[in-house]
């Protein structure tokens, strides 16, 4: 098997995605969005629990300040329970940015699983797997308060990806390694307005590398101040 993770997470897929964004594509506040998402994975694994792990109400797992002027959101790992519920108080009119489906290649995986990544990491590993897990007939959605949201895919192109600790969801060491992920997001670039919305995700996957499955159902409940 293919040293990965892969990331179910969020969003509307109305027609196929084709090539990732260029990495110099920015967000309306300038920041880059491919850099953006590798900032994602290292937000993800710097913290222990994962903002990735289970559902909760507050605490840290939802401090998504990691990046200034941006909030990020976590999915579920694959092989996370049908549904995650989260509550969490979110900036107002704040960029927010969550993965749909994102799937990461690292030296991380080295010793974890027996084979090799395909390398370079982006173009011959993140790349074609998330091609492979998004095409039709899998289906995604993703909805803000009941309306579709938006998304894009972008790619990370390659970064260095930091797993602060051992006792993580993925079952890694801790380190710094190459990695490199690809994927579909929602960016909510003007965030949310003050006051009580919701935000859900999830998906089908259907004759993918891992088989059949469906993904976890995130519900976000937030509060936005």
């Amino acid at each position: 098997m293919r040293r990965i993770v892969v990331m179910v997470l969020s969003v509307i897929l109305a027609v196929a995605v084709a090539a990732p964004i260029a990495s110099g594509q920015t967000s309306s506040q300038g920041q880059n969005l491919g850099q953006l998402t590798g900032d994602w994975w290292n937000w993800s694994t710097a913290t222990s629990p994962s903002p990735v792990e289970g559902s909760y109400k507050g605490g840290a797992q939802c401090n998504g300040r990691y990046v200034k002027g941006v909030f990020f959101l976590a999915g579920a790992a694959f092989g996370s329970p049908p549904t995650v519920e989260r509550t969490c108080n979110v900036p107002a009119n704040t960029t927010i940015l969550f993965p749909v489906v994102n799937v990461i290649c690292s030296e991380a995986f080295t010793g974890h699983q027996p084979e090799p990544d395909p390398q370079p990491y982006d173009t011959a590993c993140a790349e074609p797997i998330t091609d492979d897990l998004i095409d039709p007939p899998s289906s995604t959605f993703a909805k803000v308060d009941g309306m579709d949201a938006t998304q894009e895919r972008i790619a990370s192109g390659l970064f260095q990806w930091t797993i602060a600790y051992d006792d993580n969801p993925f079952g890694l060491d801790a380190g710094t390694y190459p990695a490199a992920s690809d994927g579909l997001w929602v960016l909510l670039d003007d965030g949310l307005k003050k006051g009580q919305h919701t935000v859900q995700f999830g998906g089908t996957f259907k004759h993918t590398p891992f088989g059949d499955f469906e993904g976890t159902k995130v519900t976000y409940n937030l509060t936005a101040r």
